[in-house]
């Protein structure tokens, strides 16, 4: 290669050098062993001894020339160029970041999400000489940020979205507010934090600039959330709140949210069915051996059951949960000490006692008669002989 290289450059213009060594390139493709040619060609190219205004055009061939091969081809020939272009990123910063956006763009076709993500990661956003906007730095920290939870990788991921949350009240594009919501919503799903990544999803599902059909995959994604979501009176909450979507009704796990929602007990059967809706990282297991969502649903079926027994054996308690007597009522004083339940625990006499507070039925009914004696009496005043008439059709 360096009496090729003396060929190449010796005595020549730079234009002259730069053609001669471009066309030089296109010929190793046909050569034997070109990966090996490759490589002492762009090192050659790479000396002090020749100009970086020609090296520089010349690698911008290449890299055009390597962009045009099939992936996997096109990846070993990046992976080189890369390597050789790593300590030289003040003098081809352009070049480099090319050169990672293209190979991030090939391992996200392949779903190699977390080597996509750090060849992004590898372009120098902060200390670049091209004074990046901090809307395009926003983008590619959440785009960046993304990838690694593709990749299931939610501790790189939190490091480029506390970044772009640096960033992001300095800009007005109103399509990187809702790419970084929707990515700090996915990093409190992976946290395992159900109920705020929930309210997240909710939130998402009614924001206008997404497509219907992302709408309504946000609404099942904040239902599975809510629904494996700790038992108490802020899934309550919200599981009344997304009941009430009429969007809700067309999924298919709209029967698990009405009967979560109901307060009834889950069954088994319907846990199972459930269980294939959820994410790989959802039916993690916990320290105690359960799935979240064994976890969760038993913690709602005690709910459910503190507002059908006013007090219950500890050992009948954890027959209907089906699970052993220590563990439920482990589960019970839990829930009590973080105030999700009320009552108390009689452990001489293994004795569960539930403190509901309920208004009584007949105050209801109370409430709803005075409300209709109310509207009757308004129509009466305004209406008089319209009120007359239907009372008497009624017999009233």
């Amino acid at each position: 290669m360096a009496g090729k290289q003396s060929y190449l450059f010796s005595g020549a213009l730079p234009d002259e050098q730069i053609k001669s060594c471009c066309e030089y390139f296109d010929s190793i493709f046909s050569t034997s062993e070109p990966l090996a040619k490759i490589n002492a060609f762009v090192e050659s190219i790479l000396i002090d001894s020749i100009s970086v205004g020609v090296s520089r055009k010349v690698l911008s061939h290449v890299i055009a020339r390597v962009k045009t091969l099939p992936n996997d081809a096109c990846l070993d020939y990046c992976g080189i160029l890369a390597e050789a272009l790593k300590l030289r990123l003040m003098s081809f910063e352009d070049q480099i970041t090319e050169l990672n956006q293209h190979m991030a763009d090939l391992y996200e076709a392949k779903k190699d999400f977390g080597k996509a993500a750090s060849n992004l990661s590898a372009i120098p956003l902060e200390n670049s000489q091209k004074n990046y906007s901090k809307a395009f730095t926003t983008q590619m920290y959440l785009k960046i940020a993304h990838l690694y939870l593709e990749g299931k990788d939610s501790n790189q991921a939190e490091i480029f979205i506390n970044r772009a949350s640096l960033l992001i009240t300095s800009t007005t594009e109103a399509d990187l507010q809702v790419k970084y919501k929707l990515c700090y919503a996915k990093l409190l799903d992976f946290r395992k934090k159900f109920l705020e990544a929930a309210r997240r999803y909710q939130e998402l599902s009614l924001e206008p600039r997404l497509s219907v059909p992302e709408q309504n995959e946000l609404l099942r994604h904040s239902i599975l959330c809510a629904i494996i979501a700790p038992a108490g009176v802020h899934r309550s909450r919200l599981l009344s709140s997304l009941i009430k979507d009429e969007r809700s009704h067309h999924l298919i796990i709209h029967g698990m949210l009405r009967n979560t929602q109901l307060g009834h007990l889950i069954t088994l059967e319907q846990v199972n069915l459930f269980e294939k809706e959820l994410e790989e990282h959802q039916q993690e297991k916990l320290p105690n051996g359960m799935s979240i969502l064994e976890a969760a649903v038993m913690e709602h079926n005690l709910l459910a059951i503190s507002h059908i027994y006013k007090s219950i054996k500890i050992g009948n308690l954890a027959h209907l949960l089906r699970v052993p007597a220590l563990q439920a009522e482990t589960v019970v004083g839990k829930m009590i000490a973080e105030q999700r339940i009320a009552g108390s625990i009689n452990q001489i006499d293994q004795i569960i006692t539930f403190d509901v507070k309920t208004e009584p039925w007949d105050e209801h009914i109370d409430i709803v008669c005075n409300k209709v004696n109310h509207v009757i009496d308004l129509l009466n005043q305004f209406e008089p002989e319209f009120t007359k008439e239907r009372l008497q059709h009624y017999g009233c």
